[in-house]
């Protein structure tokens, strides 16, 4: 005899449960055997499953878990006389057991809806369960998600990271920064050009921490990230050896290639460092500093 019970949309539920369920199943068919065996084994593929049973039963889903062990009880009482043994056990999955190739057959029927008539199903399936609070939060956590990747994706920032990197936001970005090769600062300084927030003179213009955007090397007129990497006059030779590992690569030296290839984050922190732009003398503030330092005394005066 086989049952089957359509648990419903992952939204409301989670495997965990429906695992749970299975056990529940099985454990009700062993009950309905009119001749029972000395003996019965319930085996599953799912461990976390199993280690509840070991556990105080106070998580969600764990009210499944009580009535396998309620129904597993009565069984016992009824068969006592014979000294009868349930085991429940683990058994690994996808392996060509020929039971868990039947089962998983019969699994996918229950998927596409199906359900056996409620007459055949253990009493505390035949009532709806309650919804699952890890399902409930996984959901809202996944619409948040969605939201903040759709918001991130049509701000400024986030268009000009798409640029860079069309797969963004992923983990080869936090891959790339994360080489132990790099040091914390370089790291910083790599995530500031993605963002395009780093202090050269056109960024910290616009918030009149300079008195003009030009260049402080070459004079150009505007100190851009793009002119900083690949225009400026001044930092030519250091910027050589970028040439060379764009050219082994085979690929044009573009602001693009130069942060969304991670093989280029050492060369670029490299040649950042090389150039000293942003280094400080003692005793120095960074502009950067300087914007902190008079946002914490205009809130302390507030």
């Amino acid at each position: 005899m086989t049952l089957h019970y359509h648990l419903g949309s992952e939204v409301e539920h989670t495997v965990h449960k429906a695992e749970l369920i299975g056990l529940l199943l099985a454990a009700h068919l062993i009950g309905t055997e009119k001749q029972g065996a000395m003996s019965c084994s319930i085996a599953i593929d799912n461990q976390a499953a199993l280690r509840a049973f070991n556990s105080e039963l106070r998580k969600p889903g764990h009210h499944l878990a009580r009535e396998v062990l309620l129904l597993a009880t009565r069984i016992q009482k009824c068969r006592s006389k014979n000294k009868y043994l349930l085991t429940l056990r683990w058994a690994a999955g996808h392996i060509s057991i020929t039971g868990n190739e039947k089962v998983d057959s019969k699994a996918k029927k229950a998927v596409a809806g199906l359900t056996s008539d409620k007459e055949l199903l253990p009493p505390y399936l035949r009532k709806p369960l309650l919804i699952n609070p890890s399902a409930v939060k996984r959901k809202l956590i996944d619409k948040l998600k969605k939201d903040w990747n759709k918001n991130w994706h049509n701000s400024k920032r986030g268009k000009n990271m798409l640029k860079i990197d069309s797969t963004t936001l992923s983990n080869r970005f936090i891959k790339t920064i994360s080489n132990a090769k790099l040091s914390r600062e370089a790291s910083s300084r790599i995530v500031q050009l993605w963002l395009w927030h780093i202090p050269l003179n056109s960024y910290l213009y616009k918030f009149q921490r300079t008195d003009k955007a030009n260049c402080p090397a070459c004079g150009a007129d505007n100190e851009t990230i793009t002119h900083f990497h690949l225009d400026c006059t001044h930092y030519m030779f250091k910027r050589w050896a970028l040439a060379q590992q764009a050219k082994k690569k085979q690929k044009n030296m573009l602001i693009e290639m130069l942060l969304g290839d991670p093989e280029m984050a050492i060369p670029l922190a490299n040649y950042i460092d090389g150039t000293s732009r942003f280094k400080v003398k003692p005793g120095e503030q960074t502009p950067t500093q300087n914007i902190t330092a008079t946002q914490d005394t205009q809130h302390r005066q507030t």
